[in-house]
């Protein structure tokens, strides 16, 4: 029982460890409809109001976004997707850097579970994620429509966990 003990502390000691060093830093969005500043504006306030969200730079030539986030906070993507849809847009694509320690080997079909959710590979070949890997975010509201299409027999959950997100590398 006292091994027992040793070991769920070291357990519980190397997951904070990790924890604490793993984080998404960075986002790539796609938006759909940015036709004139002023709705790059409007998208770019919209994602400004997450509580996650450090800084947004806009590009309306490419019709996207690079968001930053706050070093330590939970970010959650279905909120950041919202923020678009909110805004009157609809999400292109979206992209996310989670910098970790490499320590994280994943393929397909691994569940991964990070700030209350699992994420979910798809189609991707057994490999290490390295200390900054992007992660391309796989679902409806991530994608615009004939790109989910190509994805969607493939999206089947086999994670526990709050919200499983499905990612590709």
């Amino acid at each position: 029982m006292k091994q027992f003990r040793y070991i769920l502390l070291f357990a519980t000691v190397l997951f904070l460890s990790y924890g604490s060093n793993a984080q998404f830093v960075s986002a790539q969005l796609g938006v759909n409809g940015l036709t004139c500043s002023a709705c790059t504006r409007t998208v770019e306030m919209s994602i400004r109001k997450l509580d996650f969200v450090k800084d947004v730079e806009m590009n309306l030539d490419n019709t996207e976004g690079k968001i930053i986030f706050k070093e330590g906070a939970n970010v959650d993507m279905e909120k950041l997707a919202k923020a678009v849809i909110n805004a009157g847009f609809s999400v292109r694509y979206l992209n996310a850097t989670f910098k970790s320690d490499g320590s994280v080997k994943v393929s397909d079909n691994y569940c991964f579970a990070y700030g209350g959710n699992s994420y979910q590979f798809v189609k991707v070949a057994p490999a290490n994620l390295q200390s900054e890997t992007v992660f391309k975010f796989l679902g409806k509201e991530f994608l615009d429509s004939k790109e989910y299409k190509k994805w969607k027999g493939d999206l089947k959950s086999q994670c526990q966990g709050k919200s499983t997100y499905f990612v590709t590398l």
